[in-house]
């Protein structure tokens, strides 16, 4: 399955731009090369094409930390763009932490989202946040899989 991942940050005009760089290598574990766009009052940074390993970390916390059923209710779903939406709180990302958000969790300075577009949105998801029963997973999935999906 192809997968193609990108990064999209606003940075408002009351952040300061290296804690919001930080946040973004705190999430990728590099800082990777940043399209920017300004915008009114919002400027934006999006990095494209990164790399499928970024996907590892958020496997991993998701299953540690016994909240696949969470996130699944929070990626939301870009039919336009046959897109998968992962929301992610940018001031928690700063301190090194990951929390996915909703809209009523939403950062006060804007989430950064991974945008994650693949060939199946469903089988996708199916591998990267599985149904679950009483919380545990129907299918144990491993990040390896990924190149079999």
């Amino acid at each position: 399955m192809q997968i193609k991942l990108s990064l999209r940050v606003p940075l408002f005009s009351t952040e300061e731009e290296s804690k919001v760089m930080m946040c973004i290598e705190n999430l990728l574990g590099v800082q990777p090369e940043l399209k920017r766009t300004d915008d009114a009052e919002i400027t934006y940074f999006t990095a494209e094409n990164l790399q499928i390993d970024v996907l590892k970390r958020l496997f991993n916390h998701i299953r540690q930390n016994f909240i696949l059923d969470s996130v699944r209710q929070c990626i939301r779903r870009d039919y336009y763009s046959n897109s998968l939406i992962i929301p992610l709180h940018k001031q928690a990302l700063f301190t090194n932490k990951i929390a996915f958000t909703t809209e009523g969790t939403s950062s006060p300075l804007g989430d950064v989202e991974l945008i994650i577009q693949p060939d199946d949105c469903d089988k996708f998801l199916d591998w990267f946040v599985p149904k679950t029963e009483d919380g545990k997973e129907l299918v144990i999935r491993k990040f390896s899989e990924i190149t079999n999906l």
